[in-house]
Protein backbone atom coordinates (compact mmCIF):
# COMPACT_ATOMS: atom_id res chain seq x y z
CA UNK A 1 0.00 0.00 0.00
CA UNK A 2 1.57 2.91 -1.27
CA UNK A 3 1.42 6.64 1.19
CA UNK A 4 -1.42 7.89 -1.03
CA UNK A 5 -3.55 5.03 -0.19
CA UNK A 6 -2.32 4.61 3.32
CA UNK A 7 -3.56 8.76 4.16
CA UNK A 8 -7.22 8.09 2.37
CA UNK A 9 -7.43 4.86 4.62
CA UNK A 10 -6.96 6.72 7.72
CA UNK A 11 -8.68 9.71 7.22
CA UNK A 12 -11.97 7.75 7.38
CA UNK A 13 -11.03 6.84 11.04
CA UNK A 14 -10.57 10.65 11.97
CA UNK A 15 -14.33 11.74 10.81
CA UNK A 16 -15.70 12.05 14.91
CA UNK A 17 -12.70 13.92 15.75
CA UNK A 18 -13.49 16.58 12.72
CA UNK A 19 -17.19 16.92 13.09
CA UNK A 20 -16.44 17.11 17.01
CA UNK A 21 -14.15 19.84 16.52
CA UNK A 22 -15.84 22.08 13.79
CA UNK A 23 -19.04 21.82 15.99
CA UNK A 24 -17.08 23.38 18.81
CA UNK A 25 -15.99 26.22 16.58
CA UNK A 26 -19.06 26.79 15.22
CA UNK A 27 -20.89 27.06 18.58
CA UNK A 28 -18.02 29.50 19.81
CA UNK A 29 -17.37 31.72 16.76
CA UNK A 30 -15.13 34.66 16.60
CA UNK A 31 -14.78 38.06 13.91
CA UNK A 32 -11.95 39.08 12.49
CA UNK A 33 -9.02 40.22 14.36
CA UNK A 34 -11.17 38.81 17.46
CA UNK A 35 -10.26 34.86 17.06
CA UNK A 36 -8.60 34.55 20.48
CA UNK A 37 -10.20 31.70 21.24
CA UNK A 38 -10.42 29.57 18.20
CA UNK A 39 -6.41 30.30 17.84
CA UNK A 40 -6.22 28.67 21.43
CA UNK A 41 -7.83 25.88 20.14
CA UNK A 42 -5.70 25.13 17.25
CA UNK A 43 -2.39 25.74 18.47
CA UNK A 44 -3.77 23.70 21.59
CA UNK A 45 -4.80 20.56 18.96
CA UNK A 46 -1.03 21.42 17.23
CA UNK A 47 0.56 20.68 20.26
CA UNK A 48 -0.82 17.13 20.49
CA UNK A 49 0.59 16.18 17.29
CA UNK A 50 4.36 14.74 17.76
CA UNK A 51 7.36 16.53 15.55
CA UNK A 52 4.81 19.12 14.70
CA UNK A 53 6.93 23.06 15.40
CA UNK A 54 3.84 25.16 16.53
CA UNK A 55 4.24 29.12 15.95
CA UNK A 56 0.97 31.62 17.23
CA UNK A 57 0.73 35.15 18.31
CA UNK A 58 2.39 38.61 16.96
CA UNK A 59 5.86 37.83 17.12
CA UNK A 60 5.76 34.18 15.12
CA UNK A 61 3.17 34.76 12.66
CA UNK A 62 2.92 38.66 12.25
CA UNK A 63 -0.58 39.08 13.64
CA UNK A 64 -1.66 38.42 17.14
CA UNK A 65 -4.65 35.54 16.29
CA UNK A 66 -2.04 33.52 13.80
CA UNK A 67 -1.19 29.67 14.52
CA UNK A 68 0.82 28.31 12.28
CA UNK A 69 1.95 23.97 12.33
CA UNK A 70 5.41 23.08 10.50
CA UNK A 71 6.08 19.35 9.68
CA UNK A 72 9.46 18.42 8.41
CA UNK A 73 10.29 14.82 7.39
CA UNK A 74 13.72 14.82 5.78
CA UNK A 75 14.68 16.95 2.78
CA UNK A 76 12.77 18.30 0.45
CA UNK A 77 10.16 20.95 -1.04
CA UNK A 78 7.69 22.90 1.34
CA UNK A 79 4.33 22.83 0.52
CA UNK A 80 1.39 25.10 2.45
CA UNK A 81 -1.88 24.22 3.24
CA UNK A 82 -4.15 27.47 4.64
CA UNK A 83 -7.49 27.56 6.35
CA UNK A 84 -9.46 30.40 7.28
CA UNK A 85 -10.60 31.15 11.06
CA UNK A 86 -13.01 33.56 11.16
CA UNK A 87 -16.63 34.18 11.34
CA UNK A 88 -18.97 36.94 10.01
CA UNK A 89 -21.11 39.76 11.92
CA UNK A 90 -24.69 37.54 11.35
CA UNK A 91 -27.26 36.13 13.72
CA UNK A 92 -27.60 32.37 13.19
CA UNK A 93 -31.50 31.19 12.52
CA UNK A 94 -30.63 27.50 12.46
CA UNK A 95 -31.71 25.40 14.88
CA UNK A 96 -28.64 22.90 15.09
CA UNK A 97 -27.24 21.27 18.53
CA UNK A 98 -23.98 23.02 17.03
CA UNK A 99 -25.91 26.18 16.92
CA UNK A 100 -24.03 29.68 17.57
CA UNK A 101 -23.53 30.64 21.03
CA UNK A 102 -22.01 33.87 20.36
CA UNK A 103 -25.59 36.01 19.23
CA UNK A 104 -24.74 37.83 16.37
CA UNK A 105 -22.00 35.81 15.08
CA UNK A 106 -22.08 32.82 12.66
CA UNK A 107 -19.60 30.52 10.95
CA UNK A 108 -21.88 31.50 7.63
CA UNK A 109 -18.64 31.28 5.43
CA UNK A 110 -17.65 27.72 6.52
CA UNK A 111 -14.49 28.69 8.39
CA UNK A 112 -15.14 26.31 10.83
CA UNK A 113 -14.98 23.31 8.35
CA UNK A 114 -11.86 24.83 6.83
CA UNK A 115 -9.97 24.72 9.89
CA UNK A 116 -11.10 21.16 10.76
CA UNK A 117 -10.14 20.01 7.98
CA UNK A 118 -7.21 21.58 8.08
CA UNK A 119 -6.76 19.95 11.86
CA UNK A 120 -7.46 16.82 10.16
CA UNK A 121 -4.39 17.02 7.54
CA UNK A 122 -2.29 17.91 10.35
CA UNK A 123 -2.46 15.29 12.58
CA UNK A 124 -2.96 12.75 9.35
CA UNK A 125 0.52 13.83 7.74
CA UNK A 126 2.16 13.53 10.99
CA UNK A 127 1.42 9.68 11.14
CA UNK A 128 4.50 7.63 11.14
CA UNK A 129 2.79 5.44 8.62
CA UNK A 130 3.06 8.27 5.87
CA UNK A 131 6.42 8.85 4.85
CA UNK A 132 7.62 12.14 2.99
CA UNK A 133 10.52 13.86 2.47
CA UNK A 134 9.21 17.60 2.88
CA UNK A 135 8.13 20.28 4.53
CA UNK A 136 4.22 20.91 5.22
CA UNK A 137 3.44 24.31 6.68
CA UNK A 138 -0.13 24.26 8.41
CA UNK A 139 -1.21 28.21 7.86
CA UNK A 140 -3.91 28.95 10.41
CA UNK A 141 -5.37 32.31 9.04
CA UNK A 142 -7.47 34.87 10.96
CA UNK A 143 -9.70 37.92 9.52
CA UNK A 144 -10.20 36.68 5.64
CA UNK A 145 -13.29 38.16 6.06
CA UNK A 146 -12.67 42.09 7.36
CA UNK A 147 -9.76 44.17 7.02
CA UNK A 148 -8.36 46.23 9.96
CA UNK A 149 -7.61 50.08 9.99
CA UNK A 150 -4.58 49.82 7.81
CA UNK A 151 -7.06 48.21 4.87
CA UNK A 152 -5.11 44.55 5.26
CA UNK A 153 -6.79 41.54 5.94
CA UNK A 154 -5.13 38.64 7.41
CA UNK A 155 -2.77 36.87 4.67
CA UNK A 156 -0.68 40.34 3.87
CA UNK A 157 0.65 39.63 7.37
CA UNK A 158 1.37 36.50 7.13
CA UNK A 159 2.92 36.82 4.01
CA UNK A 160 5.34 40.05 5.49
CA UNK A 161 6.49 37.92 8.09
CA UNK A 162 8.17 35.76 6.05
CA UNK A 163 5.90 32.39 6.23
CA UNK A 164 5.64 31.92 2.62
CA UNK A 165 8.88 32.79 1.85
CA UNK A 166 10.51 29.01 1.46
CA UNK A 167 6.92 27.39 0.28
CA UNK A 168 7.18 26.57 -2.87
CA UNK A 169 3.32 25.77 -3.82
CA UNK A 170 -0.12 25.96 -1.72
CA UNK A 171 -3.16 24.37 -1.43
CA UNK A 172 -6.87 25.58 0.29
CA UNK A 173 -10.52 25.27 0.12
CA UNK A 174 -13.65 26.48 0.58
CA UNK A 175 -17.17 24.97 1.37
CA UNK A 176 -19.45 24.99 -1.31
CA UNK A 177 -22.95 25.08 -0.20
CA UNK A 178 -24.42 25.45 -4.30
CA UNK A 179 -23.76 21.96 -4.59
CA UNK A 180 -24.04 19.31 -3.08
CA UNK A 181 -21.53 16.36 -2.18
CA UNK A 182 -19.53 14.26 -5.04
CA UNK A 183 -19.00 17.93 -6.90
CA UNK A 184 -16.17 19.68 -6.84
CA UNK A 185 -15.52 23.55 -8.58
CA UNK A 186 -11.76 23.66 -9.95
CA UNK A 187 -10.59 26.17 -12.18
CA UNK A 188 -7.16 27.00 -13.88
CA UNK A 189 -6.90 30.58 -13.82
CA UNK A 190 -8.68 33.90 -12.65
CA UNK A 191 -11.39 31.87 -10.85
CA UNK A 192 -12.30 35.00 -7.90
CA UNK A 193 -12.17 38.82 -8.08
CA UNK A 194 -10.36 41.35 -7.75
CA UNK A 195 -12.01 43.44 -4.90
CA UNK A 196 -12.46 47.02 -4.43
CA UNK A 197 -14.42 49.51 -2.61
CA UNK A 198 -14.96 53.26 -3.37
CA UNK A 199 -16.48 56.16 -1.02
CA UNK A 200 -17.54 59.26 -3.61
CA UNK A 201 -19.08 62.93 -2.38
CA UNK A 202 -20.87 65.09 -4.29
CA UNK A 203 -20.64 68.67 -2.59
CA UNK A 204 -22.87 71.16 -3.77
CA UNK A 205 -24.29 73.96 -1.91
CA UNK A 206 -27.85 73.05 -0.78
CA UNK A 207 -30.59 75.46 -0.16
CA UNK A 208 -33.93 75.44 0.78
CA UNK A 209 -36.72 73.06 -0.90
CA UNK A 210 -38.94 75.36 -2.16
CA UNK A 211 -35.75 77.85 -3.85
CA UNK A 212 -33.72 75.05 -5.82
CA UNK A 213 -32.56 77.50 -8.29
CA UNK A 214 -30.94 79.65 -5.87
CA UNK A 215 -28.84 76.92 -4.84
CA UNK A 216 -26.80 73.76 -6.37
CA UNK A 217 -28.46 70.29 -5.61
CA UNK A 218 -26.00 67.01 -5.17
CA UNK A 219 -29.19 65.07 -5.28
CA UNK A 220 -29.92 66.07 -8.18
CA UNK A 221 -26.30 65.76 -9.76
CA UNK A 222 -26.66 62.46 -8.39
CA UNK A 223 -29.11 60.98 -10.54
CA UNK A 224 -26.70 61.66 -13.26
CA UNK A 225 -23.98 60.20 -11.59
CA UNK A 226 -25.66 56.62 -10.56
CA UNK A 227 -26.81 56.06 -14.77
CA UNK A 228 -22.84 56.83 -15.55
CA UNK A 229 -21.82 54.85 -12.72
CA UNK A 230 -24.49 51.94 -13.74
CA UNK A 231 -22.94 52.15 -17.61
CA UNK A 232 -19.41 51.42 -16.71
CA UNK A 233 -19.85 47.77 -16.68
CA UNK A 234 -22.88 47.46 -19.22
CA UNK A 235 -21.66 50.22 -22.00
CA UNK A 236 -17.93 50.48 -21.31
CA UNK A 237 -16.07 47.66 -20.41
CA UNK A 238 -15.97 44.89 -22.62
CA UNK A 239 -18.62 42.19 -22.19
CA UNK A 240 -15.70 39.52 -22.31
CA UNK A 241 -14.32 40.69 -19.19
CA UNK A 242 -15.98 40.13 -16.09
CA UNK A 243 -16.87 43.22 -14.26
CA UNK A 244 -19.21 44.76 -11.59
CA UNK A 245 -19.45 48.02 -10.07
CA UNK A 246 -22.37 48.18 -7.43
CA UNK A 247 -23.17 50.99 -4.91
CA UNK A 248 -24.29 49.96 -1.82
CA UNK A 249 -24.93 52.94 0.45
CA UNK A 250 -26.56 56.16 -0.16
CA UNK A 251 -27.00 59.44 2.68
CA UNK A 252 -27.80 62.65 2.30
CA UNK A 253 -30.59 64.74 3.80
CA UNK A 254 -32.18 65.11 6.48
CA UNK A 255 -35.33 67.43 6.23
CA UNK A 256 -38.26 67.33 4.03
CA UNK A 257 -37.37 70.71 2.84
CA UNK A 258 -33.87 70.87 2.81
CA UNK A 259 -31.52 70.44 -0.04
CA UNK A 260 -28.66 68.86 1.27
CA UNK A 261 -24.98 70.27 0.52
CA UNK A 262 -23.74 66.76 -0.17
CA UNK A 263 -24.38 63.27 -0.79
CA UNK A 264 -21.94 59.91 0.11
CA UNK A 265 -22.32 56.94 -1.73
CA UNK A 266 -20.03 53.81 -1.14
CA UNK A 267 -20.16 50.35 -3.35
CA UNK A 268 -17.81 47.71 -4.47
CA UNK A 269 -15.45 46.67 -7.88
CA UNK A 270 -15.02 43.14 -8.87
CA UNK A 271 -13.04 42.11 -11.70
CA UNK A 272 -10.32 39.50 -12.79
CA UNK A 273 -7.78 41.42 -14.24
CA UNK A 274 -5.32 44.52 -13.55
CA UNK A 275 -6.41 45.90 -16.63
CA UNK A 276 -10.01 45.86 -16.11
CA UNK A 277 -9.19 46.53 -12.53
CA UNK A 278 -7.54 50.04 -13.70
CA UNK A 279 -10.54 50.47 -16.36
CA UNK A 280 -13.48 50.39 -13.83
CA UNK A 281 -11.34 52.96 -11.64
CA UNK A 282 -10.65 55.77 -14.31
CA UNK A 283 -14.20 55.16 -15.46
CA UNK A 284 -15.68 55.51 -11.82
CA UNK A 285 -13.28 58.62 -11.53
CA UNK A 286 -15.13 59.96 -14.84
CA UNK A 287 -18.78 58.95 -13.29
CA UNK A 288 -18.44 60.91 -10.61
CA UNK A 289 -16.65 64.31 -12.31
CA UNK A 290 -19.99 64.56 -14.05
CA UNK A 291 -21.28 66.48 -11.16
CA UNK A 292 -18.35 69.48 -11.87
CA UNK A 293 -20.43 69.98 -14.88
CA UNK A 294 -23.46 70.62 -13.21
CA UNK A 295 -22.07 73.04 -10.76
CA UNK A 296 -20.74 70.61 -7.78
CA UNK A 297 -17.44 69.14 -6.85
CA UNK A 298 -16.64 65.85 -6.16
CA UNK A 299 -14.35 63.83 -4.03
CA UNK A 300 -13.41 60.04 -4.42
CA UNK A 301 -11.35 57.48 -2.30
CA UNK A 302 -10.62 53.74 -3.55
CA UNK A 303 -9.27 51.03 -1.47
CA UNK A 304 -7.83 48.22 -3.14
CA UNK A 305 -8.55 45.14 -1.79
CA UNK A 306 -7.29 41.28 -2.01
CA UNK A 307 -6.72 40.46 -5.34
CA UNK A 308 -7.43 38.41 -7.97
CA UNK A 309 -7.39 34.50 -6.97
CA UNK A 310 -5.16 33.19 -10.01
CA UNK A 311 -5.13 29.69 -10.02
CA UNK A 312 -1.89 27.95 -10.97
CA UNK A 313 -2.25 25.07 -14.02
CA UNK A 314 0.53 22.51 -12.33
CA UNK A 315 -1.15 23.35 -8.95
CA UNK A 316 -4.85 22.67 -10.24
CA UNK A 317 -2.98 19.38 -12.14
CA UNK A 318 -2.34 18.32 -8.69
CA UNK A 319 -5.22 18.52 -7.12
CA UNK A 320 -6.73 16.80 -9.97
CA UNK A 321 -4.45 13.88 -9.81
CA UNK A 322 -5.84 13.46 -6.28
CA UNK A 323 -9.57 14.02 -7.09
CA UNK A 324 -9.11 11.38 -9.63
CA UNK A 325 -7.06 8.92 -7.25
CA UNK A 326 -9.43 9.05 -4.10
CA UNK A 327 -12.71 10.44 -5.80
CA UNK A 328 -12.99 9.34 -9.01
CA UNK A 329 -16.73 9.51 -9.55
CA UNK A 330 -17.10 13.05 -8.42
CA UNK A 331 -17.86 15.28 -10.75
CA UNK A 332 -15.31 18.37 -11.62
CA UNK A 333 -17.13 21.47 -12.91
CA UNK A 334 -14.23 23.40 -14.48
CA UNK A 335 -15.50 27.06 -14.03
CA UNK A 336 -14.58 30.04 -12.22
CA UNK A 337 -16.05 30.51 -9.20
CA UNK A 338 -17.61 33.84 -9.08
CA UNK A 339 -16.89 37.42 -9.22
CA UNK A 340 -16.65 37.07 -4.69
CA UNK A 341 -13.47 37.95 -2.82
CA UNK A 342 -10.88 35.80 -1.08
CA UNK A 343 -8.33 37.12 0.24
CA UNK A 344 -6.19 33.56 -0.37
CA UNK A 345 -5.49 35.34 -3.51
CA UNK A 346 -2.41 37.46 -1.74
CA UNK A 347 -1.09 33.75 -1.28
CA UNK A 348 -1.59 32.55 -4.76
CA UNK A 349 0.33 36.18 -5.95
CA UNK A 350 3.02 35.19 -3.48
CA UNK A 351 3.31 31.23 -4.39
CA UNK A 352 1.86 29.34 -7.12
CA UNK A 353 -1.33 28.22 -5.21
CA UNK A 354 -4.93 26.69 -5.69
CA UNK A 355 -7.75 26.36 -3.72
CA UNK A 356 -10.56 24.29 -5.22
CA UNK A 357 -14.40 24.70 -3.94
CA UNK A 358 -15.99 21.80 -2.53
CA UNK A 359 -19.54 20.84 -2.42
CA UNK A 360 -21.27 20.40 0.32
CA UNK A 361 -24.94 21.87 0.28
CA UNK A 362 -28.22 19.98 0.66
CA UNK A 363 -30.87 19.35 -1.56
CA UNK A 364 -33.16 21.78 -0.63
CA UNK A 365 -30.65 24.94 -0.82
CA UNK A 366 -33.39 27.74 -0.45
CA UNK A 367 -31.60 30.44 2.15
CA UNK A 368 -28.27 28.36 2.89
CA UNK A 369 -26.06 30.20 0.55
CA UNK A 370 -22.57 31.90 1.81
CA UNK A 371 -23.21 34.68 4.11
CA UNK A 372 -26.91 33.85 5.05
CA UNK A 373 -28.33 32.89 8.48
CA UNK A 374 -29.14 29.06 7.30
CA UNK A 375 -26.03 28.50 6.24
CA UNK A 376 -24.47 24.75 6.83
CA UNK A 377 -22.76 22.00 5.66
CA UNK A 378 -22.68 18.32 5.49
CA UNK A 379 -20.71 17.04 7.68
CA UNK A 380 -19.66 13.99 5.49
CA UNK A 381 -17.77 16.23 3.47
CA UNK A 382 -15.25 16.65 6.58
CA UNK A 383 -13.11 13.95 5.77
CA UNK A 384 -13.27 14.41 2.02
CA UNK A 385 -11.81 17.79 2.52
CA UNK A 386 -8.74 16.20 5.17
CA UNK A 387 -7.81 13.86 1.68
CA UNK A 388 -7.58 16.48 -0.57
CA UNK A 389 -5.53 18.64 1.23
CA UNK A 390 -3.06 16.00 2.87
CA UNK A 391 -3.02 13.92 -0.26
CA UNK A 392 -2.49 17.42 -2.99
CA UNK A 393 0.81 18.45 -0.14
CA UNK A 394 1.92 14.79 -0.06
CA UNK A 395 1.25 14.72 -4.04
CA UNK A 396 3.03 17.48 -4.76
CA UNK A 397 6.36 16.45 -2.56
CA UNK A 398 6.09 13.24 -4.25
CA UNK A 399 6.58 14.51 -7.90
CA UNK A 400 8.80 17.02 -7.14
CA UNK A 401 11.34 14.95 -5.47
CA UNK A 402 10.76 12.65 -8.37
Amino acid sequence: MNSGQTLHKKVQEMHSSLVKWRRYLHQFPELSFQEINTASFVEAKLREITGMKVLAGTQETGIKTGVAGILKKGEGPVVALRADMDALPIREENEAVYKSQHDGVMHACGHDAHTSILLGAAHLLADRDIPFSGTVKFLFQPAEEDTDQSGRTGAPYFIEHGLLDDVSMAFALHMDPEHEPGNIKLHAGPSMANVDTFKGIIQGTGGHGAYPHLGTDPIWMLSFVLQAIQGVASRKTSPLSPAVISVGEIKTGSSTNVIPEKVTLQGTMRSYDKDTRRHLEEELENAFSISESMGGMYELDIEHGEPALNNDEKAVSIYQSVIQEFFPSFHILNEPYGLGGEDFGHIAEKVPAAMLFLGAGFTKKDNRGLHMPCFDIQEDILPIGVSLLAGAALHYINETEE
